[in-house]
Parts: structure tokens; C-alpha cells; sequence
């Protein structure tokens, strides 16, 4: 379920003649005109190891003036050097081992020395302020991908809140969003769809435009 990002799963990055793997979004309007592209470092998973990859992302110029903005790829997290698979993986392996952050093997091998597990509680603080609307996006991606038949119909049942040695000092955001990431991967298995690609579609369907997971 965790074994490649988007830069290996899907077509939302373009690889062009010279290996550049290249996102090209949607223009933002007609006054827009491309104004080249920039690079970035990625952190992301490629069968299952986790590796660097460089991308790059297309630049808009608004006509007639300097001011620019880019186009960002689903998986960016901005500030973060680590794609929205990773970070996913992370919290999903703490919140299923039922073990402290600094005890719990990670869902994957190659995540074991990094990201580091302060990193991940740091992570975990910011998913929090993001928990309802989070929870509400993956929920959202979920039923249309079961439509026209409803979500329970290819989905299981609930879910017990998630178990640790110590006691989460948040239990009721904790629970909303270890649900949401439970119902991504119980989709992932029930529609053979890799994660990467239903975070990416859950990211399309936030009502409110925020920092996406977080």
C-alpha cells in the first residue's frame, strides 16, 4: 500500500526527454502565462525505498506584471522535505504498533532512520490542527471512488481508537485522525489503489484551502 509516491505510482509528474520528472498543474487563468520551472528535492518512496528524488514545478508569471506563483504537485508539503506518502506511512506505522513513537517499528524497512521519530511527533502536532478537515477530505475521496455504490458496501466497519503505552493527550483528534487514515488504507486494499494516489485525490477535495494533512 505504501510502495511508491506519485513521482512512481501515477502520471501526474510528466518525465521529458532529459529524465526531468516535471509538474505541470493547471494554468491559474488566462492573464497566466508558464514562466519556466524550479526544482525541488523530494523525500518519497520508490518500491518501497525511500529516496531523494529532484522535481520540478511549473512557474506562472501574471501578464504584465512580476508577480509569479507555481503550480504545487499533490505530494508537496511544502515546507517539508518529505512527500505526503511518507508522512502517512510515518504516523500510520506509530498509531498501528500500539507502541510509543520512540519503541515502534515503522511500516517499512527503509523508513527506520529517517525520518527520525522526533520528526514524526513533530508531525503528528501539526496533523492535529488538521484532524476535521483532514478526516472530512479522505472521507470525501473514498465515497467517490465507491460511487455509485455506497462506501460501505466495499469498506469494513468501525474502528477501535488507537492504542499506545502512554496515554495520548489528545484522544479524540488522535481517534479522527487515525479513522481517516484507516479508511485510506482499507480503500487502498479494496480498490487495489496505491495510497499515494487516493491522498492525492483527498488533497483535491478540501473545502477549506489549507496546508493539506499538515
Amino acid at each position: 500500500m505504501f510502495r511508491s509516491g506519485l513521482t512512481a505510482a501515477a502520471s501526474v509528474y510528466e518525465r521529458e526527454a532529459d529524465g526531468r520528472l516535471v509538474f505541470r498543474g493547471e494554468r491559474p487563468g488566462a492573464e497566466w502565462l508558464g514562466h519556466g520551472t524550479f526544482a525541488r528535492w523530494l523525500w518519497t518512496l520508490v518500491d518501497a525505498d525511500l529516496r531523494r528524488v529532484r522535481v520540478y514545478k511549473q512557474r506562472w508569471r501574471r501578464r504584465g506584471t512580476q508577480q509569479t506563483r507555481h503550480s504545487r504537485p499533490p505530494d508537496d508539503l511544502g515546507s517539508i522535505a518529505f512527500c505526503s506518502l511518507v508522512v502517512t506511512a510515518a504516523l500510520w506505522g506509530w498509531f498501528a504498533s500500539g507502541r510509543g513513537v520512540d519503541s515502534h517499528d515503522p511500516v517499512l524497512p527503509s523508513l527506520v532512520v529517517r525520518p527520525s521519530r522526533r520528526t514524526v511527533q513533530r508531525w503528528l502536532r501539526r496533523a492535529l490542527q488538521h484532524a476535521d478537515e483532514t478526516a472530512l477530505a479522505l472521507r470525501r475521496a473514498v465515497i467517490e471512488r465507491s460511487e455509485p455504490r455506497p462506501m460501505e458496501s466495499h469498506i469494513g466497519g468501525g474502528l477501535s481508537p488507537p492504542a499506545d503505552r502512554r496515554r495520548w493527550a489528545d484522544p479524540i483528534t488522535i481517534t479522527k485522525i487515525h479513522s481517516g487514515l484507516y479508511l485510506l488504507l482499507q480503500a487502498a486494499v479494496a480498490f487495489a489503489v496505491p495510497v499515494s494516489i487516493l491522498l492525492a485525490e483527498a488533497r483535491g477535495r478540501q473545502h477549506i484551502r489549507q496546508p493539506w494533512l499538515i
